[in-house]
């Protein structure tokens, strides 16, 4: 959101300090982090939760990795093959995973309608050898099957990367159980959050090099406080009263007064999601909110039904598919056609609501833009509508309907500067 905001707050903006909206809260309440505090050396946490995910995923191995990047890191590094295809507009870190495990990017663009990369955009550089790296971003499932169907076709392995979409379905199974390998991510801005953490999904046995796979012990008894506590603090920081009085301000603050220069990568040695290992303690925070994931997946559905239902009719893009599980996106992307993002940041500040942005800069560099218009497009334009339990429905209905009044407002602004002959 670094560059979006920053270009906003160009043009001073008044942010009301008063209950404020649209700021992601964990799924994870402080009592399960204390109670998490009692697993700290408990390693049949890890055990259980291995066996519940074989079981949910109808996988007989799970490995469990620091981080999502690093498990793509790891599983990379398992196979052969120099070159890796990839969405031109995804997450960052992919990019470090795969220089990380030594192989060479090879992009695709995402399709138009979409936020991801489909079959047809795929079936253009599977060339055999090649390793095929599709993404569920925001939890929106790509043609997975297709895929997949594509790389047993052209002797390309599958590492589906479903970091953000668990536990997101398609035709009734998880997305991350499709490709030879899946990656789910259990990190903080996920819908399963534990501080940080992630799991391998061994779908084909044949190919796994399972000695390569395998996660290092971790440090008995070890706990990190830093986490642990920024954790909680983050959960109070999103609390609507304090978070529109103090931490809208204080983000935005920063906002205007950061660079757009992106920073460089920091070292692998020094990197915690790459070095650290998964705990018992987070073993125990996953499998607790795996206990209410029917009841989340209920509240996430509604919220998606209020924001599909008052935004059909009107000219704001919905991404949203007929592949589209609602109750496991993970965010809500919207674009406004016509009018620059930062302008709606700002109206949308002026009224309480601080929105969501993702992604500022596709993969490939500037240069490269018109080999991949679609994702620079996306990496502009794409807007995070959120949904978390913790949202009510009325408070999901107040964002949508101001959203609404946001793209009238303008859409009447441009055509009050069109010219009277445009106009008739």
């Amino acid at each position: 959101m670094n560059i979006a905001y920053s270009e906003a707050l160009q043009v001073p903006t008044v942010f009301p300090r008063r209950k404020a909206w649209a700021l992601n809260r964990l799924e994870t309440r402080n009592w399960d982090f204390i109670a998490a505090t009692a697993h700290c050396s408990d390693y049949r946490q890890l055990e259980q939760l291995r066996e519940e995910l074989r079981v949910m995923f109808g996988a007989a191995h799970i490995f469990f990795a620091p981080s999502a990047r690093c498990a793509i890191a790891r599983v990379l590094s398992s196979l052969p093959g120099d070159e890796v295809v990839v969405p031109a507009w995804t997450c960052g870190v992919v990019r470090r995973a795969i220089e990380v495990a030594g192989k060479r990017i090879v992009y695709v663009d995402i399709d138009r309608n979409s936020v991801n990369a489909g079959v047809a955009q795929y079936a253009r550089a599977a060339q055999r050898g090649r390793i095929l790296l599709p993404t569920h971003l925001f939890g929106i499932p790509t043609e997975i099957g297709e895929i997949a169907q594509l790389g047993r076709e052209r002797g390309c392995m599958t590492l589906e990367d479903a970091a953000g979409a668990f536990p997101s379905q398609l035709g009734g199974r998880l997305l991350g159980s499709f490709g030879d390998f899946g990656v789910i991510s259990f990190e903080r801005s996920k819908r399963v959050p534990s501080f940080r953490g992630a799991a391998i999904i061994v779908n084909n046995e044949e190919i796994a090099d399972i000695a390569k796979l395998k996660e290092r012990v971790a440090e008995k008894g070890s706990f990190p406080i830093r986490e642990f506590l920024r954790a909680i603090a983050h959960n109070v920081g999103t609390i609507p009263w304090f978070y529109g009085r103090y931490m809208v301000p204080h983000m935005l603050r920063a906002y205007a007064k950061s660079s757009l220069i992106a920073a460089t990568d920091s070292s692998i040695t020094a990197d915690p999601s790459y070095t650290q290992e998964f705990q018992p303690y987070q073993a125990a925070l996953v499998r607790r909110i795996l206990l209410r994931r029917d009841n989340i997946r209920t509240s996430i559905s509604r919220l998606v039904a209020i924001y599909t239902g008052a935004l059909r009719g009107t000219s704001i893009q919905t991404f949203t598919s007929r592949l589209t599980d609602p109750a496991g996106l993970l965010r809500f992307p919207i674009a406004f056609l016509g009018t620059r993002r930062t302008e709606i940041l700002r109206a949308a500040l002026r009224r309480g609501i601080f929105l969501e942005t993702n992604y500022e800069k596709p993969l490939p560099s500037v240069a490269r833009e018109s080999e991949f218009p679609n994702s620079f497009w996306a990496a502009r334009n794409v807007i995070l509508l959120p949904l978390y339990k913790a949202l009510s429905e009325k408070g999901a209905a107040h964002i949508v309907s101001e959203i609404i009044d946001i793209e009238r407002r303008a859409a009447r602004n441009v055509a009050r500067e069109l010219p009277e002959e445009i106009c008739a």
